[in-house]
């Protein structure tokens, strides 16, 4: 059996079909993931070719990756720049699709076999009832080859807050910030001139997307009217405020960690990666009393065999928030409960899975857009298809509207010194503008547009939730989908929730101002139907919006977290090891202690690049700094 992992034809929304727009636009989208899905194919069966003539073979490396994700690219390029010592990178997907390149492909890309759809399980509190849509990565360069590009460092307080929670100062907002300009090769010539902020030093391009759309102008100005400031970059040391947003972009195309990382390091003889090559478990050995040690990974490679790769030093799984955790739970890492249910021995009591945390936000609150603000034919189309090829510009040179943000504090919890809250510049919570295309017919072939949209979003993302979720394995399919519980909105004191309202109430004033501008809230009672009897902009009504229309951001961290040795909720400890077993570490999302105020990817690879020094100093080697 295969270990690609294939999901079935995804389906567009009803009446998408029903207008010769819609046809078309079925067929380009379906001719694009037909051309992914035909090249990761090839891929899958040079692989599964491969494996058969013997070309894979158990072996013993250095250290070997699970994961060629954001953080997983980072660490395969990093630890294998000794020559010295041998890496090997085991991914489940393929190789990221030159497609992906383009930003306002997002939504298309993710159509084909790059990630599994997952359902969250059902809690009344959120997603009406019925669980979210959650959609996870397989594919060389993981969520930076497929998000939204936004590349947000977070505030300052969330990594002396690490730092305080961990016992860590490496953690701390200085040293984290040496860090970012490690990773950072900003393209921007006026900011990276601040050098307190960035530098040109690392592999990770930095600027902005190369294209803005004229109702995010739009936007920006009612925010400015609004007494909102604005800032050239948040990613400085007052978070607060609306701005552009950095983007992990380079010459109008996503420049994921795949490109900036992974691929430049390709050519080492010292570096093999194996994709379509699906963990099971990481294999342990117990010598005399000592902890057990980590000392390779059993995995099921193209053509269906299973493998193990043994590691010298180190494995470290770098699967992500959800998976992660899955992986560490079938090696007998984890709750003595979950793991006696499902007859896996026990090697470590840990709290794996728990504590997941995320950034909700509805998509029930949005614009209309008409012409001349917002135009979506084809023939515009056309014109923008050629003039991406020409300069790699253009309105495909932009996705989903997620270029504009505003980060605000709702004063729901007053910082200090007259309340109790976390300090003044650490906002709470951030507005994002995702955008969605609405046919003549009322039909909306997809959840969102990242190309030429006529609806724009107004989702207030919670970003310090208070509520907790978990990750635990399938008891029915341990090896399969895990069971993810988000755990949205279920704080005791209903801080998340009114974070959300307090974000929504925002919108609602801002109709007058935006009608003006093009922008005419969207009053269907669609976008909301079991909220539909309730008074519009009622608390009543956007707290039922919040909890009928939630939606993930995909910024799941937390759910294997580091801290202090005696942290009974950490997992890692600050230096990344899993707790009470030798050579094993996890880095990626997953270790974080608290998610950052804002997008989660440049946090991420900037985990992987202080993990990355840390193994390289613990064994001795030249960290190429």
């Amino acid at each position: 059996m295969s270990s690609f992992t294939v999901h079935p034809a995804l389906p567009y929304g009803a009446g998408c079909a029903d207008s010769s727009f819609g046809a078309t636009y079925i067929t380009f989208v379906n001719v694009l993931t037909s051309v992914i899905n035909a090249r990761l194919d090839r891929e899958h069966q040079r692989r599964v070719q491969e494996a058969r003539n013997g070309h894979q073979k158990d072996e013993e490396v250095d250290f070997v990756v699970v994961g060629g994700g954001s953080a997983g690219c980072v660490l395969a390029a990093r630890l294998s720049q000794d020559p010295g010592v041998k890496v090997l990178l085991l991914e489940r997907g393929g190789t990221e699709p030159v497609q992906a390149r383009v930003p306002a492909y997002l939504g298309y890309v993710l159509r084909a076999n790059v990630a599994e759809y997952l359902k969250s399980r059902p809690d009344p509190h959120s997603c009406n009832g019925t669980g979210c849509a959650l959609t996870v990565p397989y594919v060389l360069g993981g969520g930076s080859s497929l998000n939204g590009m936004m590349f947000i460092r977070g505030s300052s307080v969330d990594f002396d807050q690490w730092a305080e929670v961990t016992g860590d100062e490496g953690w701390n907002s200085t040293n984290v910030l040496a860090l970012y300009k490690r990773v950072e090769d900003n393209q921007d010539a006026a900011i990276s001139m601040d050098e307190e902020y960035h530098s040109r030093a690392g592999p990770q391009p930095v600027g902005w997307m190369a294209y803005r759309h004229p109702s995010l102008q739009v936007l920006a100005e009612a925010m400015e009217a609004a007494g909102v400031p604005f800032r050239l970059d948040v990613n400085g040391e007052s978070q607060l405020g609306h701005s552009f947003v950095q983007t992990s972009t380079k010459g109008g195309e996503r420049w994921s960690t795949y490109r900036s990382y992974l691929q430049p390091a390709l050519g080492r003889p010292n570096l093999r990666v194996e994709t379509f090559a699906k963990a099971k478990r990481v294999v342990f050995e117990q010598r005399d009393k000592a902890a057990p040690r980590a000392v390779g990974v059993e995995y099921t490679d193209a053509a269906g065999q299973v493998r193990v790769a043994r590691a010298k030093r180190e494995v470290v799984l770098s699967a992500g928030a959800i998976h992660s955790p899955q992986l560490l739970l079938l090696s007998g890492i984890g709750q003595a409960d979950q793991l006696q249910e499902l007859n896996v021995t026990q090697l470590v009591e840990l709290p794996v899975g728990e504590g997941l945390q995320d950034h909700p936000r509805p998509t029930g609150l949005e614009f209309a857009c008409g012409p001349p603000l917002c135009v979506v034919d084809w023939v515009s189309r056309r014109r923008d298809l050629a003039q991406y090829r020409r300069a790699r510009d253009g309105p495909l040179a932009e996705a989903l509207g997620l270029q504009y943000s505003a980060f605000l504090r709702t004063e729901l919890q007053p910082a200090p010194p007259n309340g109790t809250g976390p300090p003044a510049k650490q906002p709470d919570l951030q507005l994002l503008f995702p955008a969605t295309l609405e046919l003549d017919n009322g039909a909306r072939c997809l959840d969102s547009e990242p190309w030429r949209w006529n609806r724009i979003q107004w989702a207030p993302a919670v970003l310090h939730p208070r509520s907790r979720g978990r990750v635990s394995l399938n008891a029915s399919d341990p090896e399969g989908p895990p069971v993810v519980e988000l755990g949205y909105f279920t704080d005791q004191d209903g801080h998340d929730l009114a974070v959300v309202v307090e974000g929504l109430k925002m919108g609602v004033a801002q109709q007058d101002r935006l009608a003006e501008h093009g922008l005419k809230l969207n009053k269907d009672p669609r976008l909301s139907p079991t909220c539909s009897q309730l008074e519009f902009g009622s608390d009543e009504h956007l707290r039922c919006v919040a909890r009928t229309t939630t939606y993930t951001l995909w910024h799941w961290t937390s759910t294997c977290r580091m801290g202090r040795e005696a942290d009974p909720a950490a997992v890692v400890d600050p230096k990344l090891r899993v707790k009470g077993v030798q050579g094993l570490r996890v880095v990626d999302a997953s270790v974080m202690p608290y998610v950052t105020s804002g997008n989660t990817n440049a946090p991420t690879i900037m985990v992987a690049e202080r993990a990355a020094t840390l193994i390289l100093s613990d064994h001795g080697l030249p960290r190429g700094d």
